[in-house]
């Protein structure tokens, strides 16, 4: 069913006036239903790791090598050949600079002001390296485990907390070829500073229950045509069972109406392996399970 279809359906079963646009409308029983409806998907969307939602995300490393000039005791770099690509998502690294050094501000075409003094003065090459990296526009929630280095082959480590974040920026060995990573402030945050190129690759929950009409994802209504992930009998259910609660109403029986539909599509909505009720797995081969005590007779 489309955005109008199904809250069409909610009013039929509700023996109310049906609406004729939902987008963009001023009538208020008509916004709430649409209201309603909007917080019921994504709260289905918090509920579990929908395989319709499941997505994944490719990123590639980004650094530039640059010269540019440091001034010991100063935050600033100056007469840097170009700050184009340049931003506080970027890490600062090369001789005289602090290791974990990031840019605040971006100030001209060619100097930045860093986070931390330099520890010396010249003119030197150094390493700008991108260590926060937006997450999708859809992002919702990361599925655990499943970051990777895809060029090196490796597991990112991670996510790493708040303390173990700080001990490996701030303590006395912070050395390793293997990168860590943590969420923070919206951003997929990396380090070491990677260098330009590798590729990186996670799978999250997608909060765009929402499909327009030429089955773009949305995160909200679009129009009228707009057609959703979930089931309609789900939603019509769970609608009724909101409108209803919001009146003062009795939802009992939609109430659990919903719940029943909920489990049924949660259990549904992925395949599953099959499971053994014995406390071994089986085996083709022969094992010591399967080999008779004793001599083997000539």
């Amino acid at each position: 069913m489309t955005l109008i279809q199904l809250i069409q359906q909610v009013c039929d079963e509700l023996a109310i006036n049906r609406p004729t646009v939902i987008v963009g409308t001023t009538d208020p029983q008509t916004r709430q239903m649409s209201a309603l409806l909007y917080r019921l998907g994504n709260d289905l969307v918090k509920q579990f790791e929908w395989q319709r939602l499941n997505k994944e995300y490719i990123l590639q490393t980004v650094a530039y090598s640059r010269t540019g000039t440091t001034t010991q005791g100063s935050n600033v770099i100056t007469g840097i050949s170009s700050t184009t690509g340049l931003s506080s998502q970027f890490g600062v690294s090369g001789v005289g600079v602090e290791p974990f050094a990031q840019i605040v501000t971006v100030d001209n075409a060619t100097q930045v002001t860093m986070n931390m003094p330099a520890t010396a003065s010249g003119t030197v090459t150094l390493q700008f390296s991108q260590v926060q990296y937006n997450l999708p526009s859809d992002w919702d929630r990361e599925i655990p485990q499943t970051e990777w280095d895809r060029t090196n082959r490796w597991p990112l480590m991670g996510p790493q907390s708040a303390q173990d974040w700080q001990s490996f920026k701030s303590g006395i060995v912070y050395a390793g070829p293997r990168e860590r990573f943590r969420i923070v402030g919206n951003t997929y945050a990396i380090n070491p500073p990677p260098p330009n190129g590798l590729v990186f690759g996670f799978e999250y929950i997608s909060k765009a229950w929402i499909n327009s009409a030429a089955g773009v994802p949305l995160t909200q209504f679009g129009s009228d045509s707009d057609t959703f992930i979930f089931t309609d009998s789900l939603l019509i259910t769970g609608l009724k069972s909101q409108w209803k609660q919001s009146k003062g109403l009795d939802a009992s029986f939609d109430l659990a109406e919903f719940r029943s539909l909920l489990e049924s599509n949660k259990a549904q909505d992925r395949s599953f392996p099959k499971l053994s009720l014995s406390p071994y797995g089986s085996s083709i081969l022969l094992t010591t399970n399967s080999i008779p005590d004793g001599n083997w007779p000539g």
